[in-house]
């Protein structure tokens, strides 16, 4: 189990995870042999490298607000150890039914795999009383390239993985009648505020949390592993556009180092809490 629990001023944090994701070293493709080197002990045994699926339930002002939603019950497309999400949300004392809001910060399939649950005429809400927040412009990229079989500049099967849960896990979201479009600093409530931060999709958001004169900010995937917050070009497969991934990445670390904000990231170890710190020049993750 990976749920943690802390506070952010008056903002209850709790980390839950929807288990592990195994990605080849070629998930980063002009990233060579030797640069893993000095990151051998985040590579498994097999070569695989494990990211965890993690997402933040928010709880400020009443509401109950979900921050991405995991791969779901089935890993589908991807190599993962999936599908527990809605138990972790139990056992953290916030289960799916009690969900306000489900904040998406973008739309791959990663992502929003819990958005909707079973299939046909038994296909229901993940977060039954929840009002879905998408990013407008990767809703609209996204439709695009469900209709379209030329996409954008990636490989195929990365493509497909978000073909796929887009037409799967978002798009009905439309039918149930549940779907909010949000774009910029979009306020979810007084403490909790969009970021736009493009680059890994051209509408992918973080999530800014400011309460009591506390800060910190969740960073979605403006970074995948934690020696990331030094080696800022550490571009993935899965980054749309990379000169502004790194962009978004270094503005986005900069910022938090300077103001001492908490980073979650969903991606880092379980729990994925922590902070930056430096050394002799040198940025390092340090978890909580």
């Amino acid at each position: 189990m990976s749920t943690y629990r802390m506070f952010v001023g008056g903002v209850q944090v709790t980390a839950v995870s929807d288990g592990n994701l195994f990605l080849e070293k070629s998930f980063y493709p002009e990233i060579s042999g030797d640069r893993w080197a000095e990151y051998s002990s985040q590579v498994q045994p097999d070569g695989r490298v494990l990211m965890n699926l993690g997402s933040f339930v928010l709880h400020s002002a009443g509401r109950n607000i979900l921050v991405d939603t995991g791969i779901g019950p089935t890993p589908g497309r991807f190599m993962a150890d999936c599908g527990r999400l809605p138990g972790e949300m139990r056992d953290g004392g916030v289960p799916p039914e009690d969900i306000d809001i489900v904040l998406l910060t973008h739309l791959h399939g990663d992502h929003v795999g819990w958005n909707i649950v079973g299939e046909g005429d038994d296909r229901r809400l993940g977060f039954p009383k929840a009002r879905y927040l998408a990013p407008k412009i990767d809703w609209e990229d996204s439709l695009a390239m469900s209709n379209s079989t030329a996409g954008p500049p990636e490989d195929e099967a990365a493509r497909m993985r978000r073909v796929d849960a887009f037409v799967q896990k978002v798009l009905p979201l439309e039918t149930f009648g549940c779907l909010d479009l949000y774009e910029g600093m979009h306020s979810v409530t007084p403490e909790i505020t969009t970021l736009p931060s493009p680059g890994h999709t051209p509408g992918h958001m973080c999530v800014m949390i400011e309460s009591q004169g506390k800060k910190a900010i969740i960073i979605a995937d403006a970074a995948h592993l934690p020696h990331e917050v030094h080696e800022t070009d550490w571009v993935c497969r899965g980054d749309r556009d990379g000169a502004a991934t790194i962009a978004t990445r270094e503005k986005l670390l900069d910022d938090a180092e300077r103001s001492g904000a908490l980073v979650l990231a969903g991606h880092f170890p379980a729990p994925g809490v922590g902070r930056l710190d430096r050394t002799n020049g040198r940025r390092y993750w340090q978890a909580l």
